[in-house]
């Protein structure tokens, strides 16, 4: 026989259930609805990461690649030629998650506030500053057009030591990407055609990321200030539930036979509550 659906504030502490309190199907609805909220927040903001966490696997490769030079100076041209394809690969997979992201957010914030939101209105004028004013954003943004066209841009990798220590280098040669690619665009190829001969991409992709990490960061202060409401209210009940009980809190709805119910658990947003709040939330199982 299937009993009645039961929804509930609770805290799990492994393998002790503890109903805190008894929620209406409105209250459980409406608190879902917020989590959901939050969780998209926190879904989206993965694209970003994705940015980040390209960057320093070209960070960690580079490194890795110095430590290799400073054991063994004499590398040959093939293994050269391995390390400029392999840092080439990062590098390419930064500029497609940078795509990415520009175009995931303009679509998602033009359809989630509409095109005269202050939302998307913000995002236009932070990256169109962006690439107004830097050569590394625009550059970018057409080189990757390049090497979807054109394929690895050709170049090398310039290993030296002097009195700061080793540093590594990946050129580009710029002759060749002018001569190769015939849509730079008016707002890239003057400052392209203004680089020396040859000119390290590394600087370019560590400036643009900065300006991304900006860009992103100004629109989450103005999204996470829009949902302080309700990051508040699930601060509150995560509150309640370590004042009347113990575990990690989440929702509960019980459903089913009751001799053999199901249990479905949904959690609580705790890094999205955290930047809206300002409160720190470190969750863990007080096992006896």
């Amino acid at each position: 026989m299937d009993g009645e659906v039961t929804y509930s504030l609770a805290t799990i502490d492994s393998p002790n259930i503890t109903n805190i309190r008894i929620l209406s199907y409105h209250d459980y609805e409406s608190i879902s609805q917020i989590i959901n909220k939050l969780e998209k927040f926190q879904h989206d903001e993965a694209l970003y990461s994705i940015i980040e966490l390209n960057l320093n696997d070209l960070n960690q490769r580079c490194k890795f690649y110095l430590e290799k030079y400073a054991e063994n100076p004499k590398l040959d041209s093939k293994e050269f030629s391995l390390q400029f394809l392999d840092l080439n690969r990062i590098i390419l997979n930064t500029l497609s998650s940078i795509r990415t992201y520009l175009d995931h957010t303009e679509t998602r914030l033009k359809r989630n506030f509409g095109n005269e939101s202050e939302e998307f209105l913000l995002f236009k004028r932070l990256t169109s500053e962006c690439f107004d004013n830097y050569f590394s954003y625009r550059f970018l943004s057409k080189l990757r057009n390049y090497a979807q066209h054109c394929g690895l841009p050709t170049g090398s990798i310039n290993l030296t030591d002097d009195v700061n220590g080793y540093k590594l280098e990946l050129s580009l040669l710029r002759d060749d990407l002018l001569g190769s690619f015939d849509s730079w665009g008016l707002n890239v190829k003057p400052d392209l055609q203004n680089q020396d001969s040859q000119f390290d991409i590394l600087p370019l992709l560590e400036e643009k990321t900065e300006l991304l990490r900006d860009v992103n960061t100004k629109m989450n202060s103005l999204i996470l200030q829009k949902l302080k409401y309700q990051g508040e209210n699930l601060l509150k009940l995560i509150e309640e539930t370590q004042i009347k009980g113990k575990g990690i809190p989440c929702l509960l709805r019980v459903f089913g036979d009751v001799d053999s119910p199901t249990m479905q658990i949904k959690w609580f947003p705790y890094e999205v509550i955290t930047k809206i709040t300002g409160v720190k939330i470190n969750m863990i199982y007080h096992k006896e």
